[in-house]
């Protein structure tokens, strides 16, 4: 327990255990030396082992377990709880750079079940992200507490919550735009139809206005110049244009007479 805490009363601190895990840190340009992370949270503090550059990422996949007690303040929420990680780089065994850091506050992971994201990294020149899983959970003291709203200030948002968000979002209006996509391809006579019809008059229309195509169709006249320039025909247009005649347009001829 820190010094801050001694004098807050049991009925307003609460315990609880975190497991952290320091994944990598990504989007790193092919430097020389080993890269490391420092991290510290109220007593508890260490380091992770040292790792060079593989494919422009540091993989640590360090675990961190340690219990934090946390104050609950007058207005019943948590009070902040920072965790700090400092990211450096070893040239040569003695010279040591800091490469960029990071604060989180983890009286904000309190009510989740687990967390990995990716994190800008504060002071840092480089476009890299440090990627935490977090684990709160309570171990003893009172439940009855608020917890402070999750920072996104420093939090990169992830391509599978941009895609979950996205399904969801247009899972939910995908039933009424369905309905409006297909009124909107219906004529408007169709429409009228469908909205102030029966079923059974709205099948007797439609089997009237199929017979009605049907039969317009039928007797729409025959343009013999389309037939003419057809190209399967040219070679033979006389001899087709006689045949369409004879067809549509017989010419009279005497009945033969009968023998007597």
């Amino acid at each position: 327990m820190s010094l801050q805490n001694l004098f807050v009363p049991r009925t307003r601190m609460a315990t609880f255990d975190v497991a952290l895990r320091i994944e990598d840190l990504n989007n790193v340009p092919p430097l020389n030396g080993l890269f490391y992370t420092k991290w510290k949270c109220q007593a508890h503090s260490g380091t992770s082992p040292r790792v060079p550059v593989v494919n422009r990422e540091v993989r640590w996949s360090h675990a961190i377990e340690h219990p934090v007690d946390i104050p609950i303040t007058k207005d019943g929420t948590l009070a902040p709880c920072e965790l700090r990680i400092a990211i450096r780089q070893e040239v040569y065994s003695h010279v040591r750079m800091k490469v960029g850091a990071l604060i989180v506050n983890l009286s904000e992971y309190a009510r989740l079940s687990g967390s990995t994201r990716r994190y800008f990294l504060q002071e840092c020149k480089l476009n890299c992200t440090l990627k935490l899983s977090i684990s709160v959970s309570q171990v003893s003291g009172p439940d009855s507490y608020s917890v402070p709203q999750l920072d996104r200030s420093m939090v990169l948002t992830d391509l599978n919550d941009i895609i979950a968000s996205e399904s969801s979002a247009r899972n939910a209006r995908e039933p009424s735009s369905l309905g409006n996509s297909l009124s909107s391809q219906l004529p408007s006579g169709r429409r009228a139809v469908n909205a102030n019809s029966t079923p059974s008059t709205h099948s007797n229309t439609t089997r009237s206005n199929t017979t009605e195509t049907s039969q317009s169709r039928a007797l729409l006249p025959i343009d013999n110049t389309d037939l003419r320039d057809l190209a399967p025909f040219q070679r033979s247009s006389k001899k087709n244009q006689q045949i369409v005649n004879d067809i549509f347009s017989p010419s009279p001829s005497s009945s033969p007479s009968l023998p007597t």
